[in-house]
């Protein structure tokens, strides 16, 4: 788990390493308890008079016990990979929006207040999809459906291929097969390791 921290930060710091960087740290605050916004010890400076306040990323108190139960009562049928455990529990951050060539991927904002919720979301909104051996861990650029694992597919030990749904196609009367979805599966990595590693090769190289 060392590894997969000091590797999720590498990621982290080098995403946010970036002229865009005061765009990318900028998000409207908390202004009630249910809403979704900067808790106030993310908050780094004044909010502006549209609402919006920078923030910081702070060390996640995100502990493995709280993921393992979010994945039990979920009813996943695996844990997730290692290193997206370490991506929930190693810092604290928001608006990750990771740029390929021709799309985006957004993971799941982990504030302070409340780490998991945005993940919980995501699979109580695709929870069939969980049933037929996918399990949602992003969303595709402008919420046009769930990027998953595709958990019959492994890549090395605890690690799956990576596929996305267009979110038109699931909406239906009644819930697809897994024949079906495996139709609709865009491929898109290997495996989650592969699709953060150009993030930290770029700026290596």
């Amino acid at each position: 788990m060392k590894q997969d921290r000091a590797f999720i930060e590498q990621c982290l710091d080098n995403y946010f390493n970036s002229p865009h960087r005061d765009i990318l740290m900028s998000h409207p605050a908390k202004t009630e308890d249910e809403d979704y916004g900067v808790p106030k010890d993310m908050q780094d400076g004044a909010i502006d008079e549209e609402g919006w306040v920078r923030w910081r990323m702070l060390a996640s108190m995100v502990t493995e016990d709280e993921i393992r139960g979010l994945e039990q009562s979920r009813r996943l049928p695996v844990p997730v990979p290692p290193l997206y455990r370490a991506y929930l529990s190693t810092r604290y951050v928001m608006n990750v929006y990771l740029r390929f060539d021709d799309f985006v991927i957004g993971l799941p904002d982990l504030p302070s207040d409340r780490p998991l919720r945005d993940l919980q979301d995501l699979w109580v909104a695709w929870k069939p999809l969980i049933a037929e051996g996918y399990i949602p861990f992003a969303t595709y650029e402008d919420d046009a459906g769930p990027v998953c694992w595709d958990i019959r597919k492994p890549y090395g030990a605890h690690d799956y291929a990576v596929v996305w749904f267009d979110h038109e196609l699931l909406v239906h009367n009644e819930w697809p097969s897994r024949e079906q979805l495996e139709g609709w599966a865009v491929p898109l990595f290997p495996s989650f390791r592969d699709m953060l590693t150009p993030l930290v090769s770029s700026h290596d190289s």
